[in-house]
């Protein structure tokens, strides 16, 4: 399919490629809306309303969209070299077609946003403020590129804002405060982010690709799994201590910690033998533990509590 081809038509290409909606969209739906809930929940409410759930659910849903099209802008010329495929460098959309779409995104966001509260605008912009500097690699691009861990670790507060966010519809939205606790909530997220980030990219080694970086790569796919192991621990403590502030959702704990372990075991297990292809296996176990996760202590523990 070429650029001749109707727009919708490429446009829904497009996000089967890049940003397929029922892959992605459960998961974000889950994670934003599972942290308005759990907010509401963790501040003793009956829960954060509808409004709340869908704002916070399409903006995140918006948000990683536009991280998308950022990438797809910061990686042309690799893509152009080593990953001809791409929808952009074989031509079936541009890139000022994907900032066009991008930009649409956002007066959508900053309407609705609006809509809840005058004040989660200003949120928002936080969050794109964010955004942009990831977009930028912060003006040390080469040198982040050599080092895997330090792009971890300055590109993973931008899922911890989403979740700033989804807390800020459920506070703002309702008219009342943070919850107590609410630091662990943004923990889940800063590990759970992780979880994904990392599960998505540890390949078996007939899998690599020249000019594609990698965890598995940068690191040895055994060094990888263990820090993705590790992430998946991280959320976990972490959604422990949000269901620590909802006593009558605690016997969920060990729901997760079952849950967490089964994950591990199969994500790790999928590639420690190093097959081809189940990098995949990976990577939907990532995606499995993060809506397991958000559903278990955000609509869960509220339906509970």
């Amino acid at each position: 399919m070429t650029s001749a081809a109707p727009p919708v038509r490429r446009a829904w290409t497009y996000l089967q490629e890049r940003f397929p909606p029922l892959a992605h969209g459960p998961v974000v739906v889950a994670f934003a809306g599972g942290v308005a809930c759990a907010s509401a929940a963790m501040r003793g409410a009956d829960g954060p309303g509808w409004r709340a759930v869908v704002v916070a659910s399409v903006v995140a849903l918006g948000v990683f969209f536009q991280l998308r099209v950022a990438d797809e802008w910061k990686d042309a010329e690799e893509d152009r070299l080593y990953r001809p495929e791409r929808p952009v460098p074989r031509g079936l959309v541009t890139l000022r077609e994907l900032v066009s779409a991008a930009v649409a995104v956002a007066v959508v966001q900053i309407a609705l946003a609006a809509w809840l509260d005058p004040r989660l605008p200003g949120v928002l912009a936080v969050v794109w403020a964010f955004g942009v500097l990831t977009t930028v690699e912060f003006g040390a691009r080469e040198w982040l590129r050599q080092r895997p861990l330090a792009t971890l670790v300055t590109h993973a507060p931008i899922v911890p804002l989403v979740d700033l966010f989804s807390v800020s519809c459920d506070v703002f939205g309702n008219d009342t405060g943070f919850p107590a606790g609410v630091g662990w909530l943004i923990g889940v997220s800063l590990f759970g982010g992780s979880v994904i980030e990392i599960g998505r990219k540890v390949w078996a080694s007939a899998d690599e690709r020249p000019g594609v970086a990698t965890y598995s790569a940068a690191w040895g796919r055994k060094r990888a799994l263990g820090a993705w192991a590790a992430a998946v621990i991280g959320s976990l403590v972490c959604g422990i201590g949000v269901l620590h502030y909802v006593p009558e959702a605690g016997g969920l704990g060990v729901v997760l910690v079952g849950a967490a372990a089964l994950v591990v075991a199969v994500g790790v297990g999928a590639l420690w033998m190093d097959r081809p292809g189940r990098g995949r296996v990976l990577e939907t176990a990532a995606g499995v533990w993060t809506l397991g996760l958000y559903t278990l202590i955000g609509p869960v523990a509220l339906w509970l509590s």
